[in-house]
């Protein structure tokens, strides 16, 4: 019985030599395929979802985020109700018209 064994083993060695060569080739394919790096930040363990993959490529896209955006506690509009467009006292939420339509069951 030492050729089965053999030759398992034969087949585990050809296999593991498989697998050595075929990954660096994937990784080299992947990283050459996005010119950005975010392959390799895919690859270190940090998994993400795709809306959080997605906002960080937006703010890594736009080079910098401003102060106001970082300090703590800040609003943009403090006016309760008011528009972050359009922040001023009494002045509509929402300053949009999208016309009247029967979904809509608008009167007038």
């Amino acid at each position: 019985m030492p050729l089965p064994r053999r030759a398992a083993l034969a087949v585990a060695a050809v296999l593991l030599l498989a697998v050595a060569v075929a990954a660096p080739r994937a990784a080299g394919q992947t990283a050459a395929a996005d010119p950005d790096g975010w392959a390799a930040a895919a690859d270190s363990g940090a998994a993400c979802a795709v809306e959080e993959c997605a906002a960080r490529r937006e703010l890594w896209g736009s080079q910098y985020i401003s102060y106001d955006a970082m300090s703590r506690g800040r609003v943009p509009c403090s006016y309760r109700g008011a528009s972050y467009y359009n922040c001023r006292p009494g002045g509509p939420a929402n300053p949009y018209s999208r016309g009247c339509s029967r979904i809509t069951h608008c009167r007038g």
